[in-house]
């Protein structure tokens, strides 16, 4: 049985860093795969930095949701209805940001995700969910 996840681990590990090219183009990259939990990186460079020199909201987005698409999937073929996420402090230049997400809870046919994103330091700096429907 638990062969048999690490086997959908590591296929959808493969299909999303192979197929998700907005996410190679954004600049993240998954790093960990389990069934129900993922963790990606972003190194926020000077082309995904605002006006104000701060990490992009949608850099920061993209990284929440490379990981929340592939913590749902890991669990079946999902894709996000809903996603909430809150910024509450500000990565900058050269900061390596880490986003964890962990299947917090499942009925039917949806899912909830919860994510964080942090940077080198261990800093939060931002928080949400992610609601993803399965198909069928």
């Amino acid at each position: 049985m638990a062969e048999d996840r690490n086997e959908v681990s590591e296929s959808i590990l493969g299909k999303i860093r192979s197929g998700d090219a907005f996410a190679r183009l954004a600049g993240t990259e998954l790093l960990e795969l389990q069934p129900g939990f993922a963790r990606a990186e972003l190194k926020v460079t000077e082309n995904t930095v605002n006006f104000h020199d701060m990490a992009h909201g949608g850099a920061i987005f993209t990284l929440a949701d490379l990981a929340c698409e592939a913590a749902g999937n890991s669990c079946g073929e999902a894709v996000a209805v809903q996603t909430d996420i809150h910024f509450l402090a500000a990565g900058r230049c050269g900061d390596l940001l880490t986003a964890t997400a962990k299947m917090t809870g499942r009925i039917q046919s949806f899912g909830v995700i919860d994510f964080e994103i942090t940077n080198q330091a261990g800093r939060l700096l931002s928080m949400g969910k992610q609601t993803v429907i399965f198909k069928e």
